[in-house]
């Protein structure tokens, strides 16, 4: 219509992830002409700001993301099929995509979610969602967003996820530490001349790779990944990931790419990733 290209649109999304974050953009005709982004400590204060937009733009879409673990992703849309993975299908909403795997999660907590706000959200989207909108290459490739407590994976196969899990994290109020070899010290003379070795020692540091200290966040990843590619070889595949995309939603650093070559032995890729306006950017194509 017409009329259609002088009305103002706001593309509204949050999730909360520790604090709440919001974002908005208001456009006309598909074009920008605002954007703004905060973040709340408190439910209140997130509901106050989209009940304001609400009033001062005729047309909004709300859009967030369930972070519960009652859904996933998988590679079939024959309900009889979806029953072999363990599915209760009366109790899970799905939508196939692209007629070759579905997306779903729990009635509950999508009845919950959307209880738990002032405002109507419109677009409910899986966890898994934002990842698969995102994903370009998919054979033998893993996909993991990282948010502040908690990662997302989806691992991909000739075109199709096969495999999806989150994880959430421990408090990050202790500061990991690598663990160290105990010392045998039984039965050792401790007076003996020791010059030998500490020479010996000095002329071997040069030679021995120092180790990569790693924070709380980076060694829960890790040991997660570890557990999928043991799970991988073991359930799914004998192929080779090809690599690791991370969707990085909280500036995790470099470092992260060094471990995962050390210690898995695979190439990977930290992307820096904007969930907020990926999730506009998926309210928006809902809404053509």
């Amino acid at each position: 219509m017409f009329v259609e290209k002088f009305i103002k649109k706001a593309y509204i999304s949050f999730y909360k992830n520790e604090k709440y974050h919001f974002f908005c953009e208001i456009k006309k005709n598909k074009k920008i002409i605002e954007t703004f982004k905060k973040d709340f400590e408190e439910k209140n204060d997130l509901e106050k700001e989209i009940l304001n937009i609400q009033d001062d733009y005729a047309q909004y879409y709300i859009s967030t993301i369930i972070d519960t673990i009652n859904q996933g992703i998988i590679p079939t849309c024959e309900k009889k099929e979806m029953k072999n993975y363990g599915i209760d299908l009366e109790n899970i909403n799905f939508i196939c995509v692209k007629k070759n795997y579905s997306i779903y999660a729990s009635l509950y907590d999508i009845v919950s979610i959307k209880k738990t706000y002032k405002f109507n959200i419109d677009f409910l989207y899986s966890i898994f969602a934002p990842i698969d909108f995102f994903a370009k290459k998919r054979n033998n490739y893993l996909y993991v967003l990282i948010l502040n407590q908690k990662i997302a994976l989806v691992a991909y196969k000739n075109d199709k996820p096969f495999y999806c899990d989150t994880e959430i994290f421990k408090e990050e109020d202790e500061e990991y530490i690598e663990p160290i070899d105990e010392l045998d010290i039984e039965n050792e003379d401790l007076t003996e001349d020791i010059s030998e070795n500490i020479e010996e020692e000095a002329e071997n540091l040069d030679l021995e790779e120092p180790k990569i200290e790693k924070s709380n966040i980076e060694f829960n990843i890790i040991e997660k990944l570890k557990e999928f590619i043991k799970e991988y070889y073991e359930n799914y595949s004998d192929e080779f990931i090809e690599k690791i995309i991370f969707l990085d939603t909280v500036k995790i650093g470099e470092t992260l790419k060094k471990i995962v070559n050390e210690e898995l032995l695979l190439e990977s890729e930290i992307i820096r990733f904007d969930l907020l306006e990926i999730l506009n950017q998926m309210s928006e194509r809902e809404n053509v």
